[in-house]
């Protein structure tokens, strides 16, 4: 009998190798892209914490100083950047629930600002271009504390008035709102 041996071949062919290497490189680009979506619904979910924050300290504050609540009425007026004044209140209350107000509402325009943290001598702490409002209305004897920021990828729109118009995007659609609302109860009787 003869021993014929074939030659089978073992092993991977070049294009063999070539083909995985492209699967494998499209599966890497894909994780890429991946991990940088995650990133950004990261920092949209941070800004986001941060501003609920900065909106409920506002009630809480604005509920805590019963004398002069009426403070806290700033009509079209909005804080954070853009807003580089000194708030002053002298139409309500006692001056010492006044003092407390202007202070409140000059602290809570520092955090919309972002001067918590600041490198180099700009402020990167808190949101991007973040602004407050904070609107009463007196018929419902209700108070709206609204945080608006610039997001980073474009949503949909929001009709608040608050940054209107200051954001880009179509219709407003990088601007980014919270809201909440503090009734003042009426002790008249």
């Amino acid at each position: 009998m003869s021993n014929v041996s074939r030659d089978i071949p073992s092993g991977f062919t070049l294009i063999e190798v070539l083909v995985s290497l492209l699967i494998f490189s499209v599966g890497l680009l894909g994780c890429a892209g991946l991990q940088g979506r995650a990133q950004q619904a990261q920092q949209e979910a941070y800004q986001r914490a941060y501003a609920i924050n900065l909106m409920t300290g506002m009630l809480s504050l604005i509920g805590a100083n019963n004398d002069a609540r009426g403070c806290y009425q700033l009509g079209n007026t909005e804080l954070g950047v853009g807003y580089s004044q000194t708030y002053q209140c002298t139409g309500h209350g006692k001056e010492e629930g006044q003092q407390r107000a202007a202070e409140d509402i000059n602290q809570w325009s520092d955090q919309l600002q972002g001067t918590g943290t600041v490198n180099d001598g700009v402020n990167v702490g808190g949101l991007l271009n973040a602004r407050g409002c904070i609107e009463f209305d007196g018929a419902l004897n209700r108070y709206v504390v609204s945080v608006v920021w610039q997001g980073l990828v474009e949503t949909g729109s929001n009709n608040a008035g608050c940054g209107e118009d200051l954001y880009g995007g179509t219709g407003n659609s990088l601007r980014r709102l919270v809201s909440g609302t503090f009734v003042a109860p009426n002790l008249d009787g």
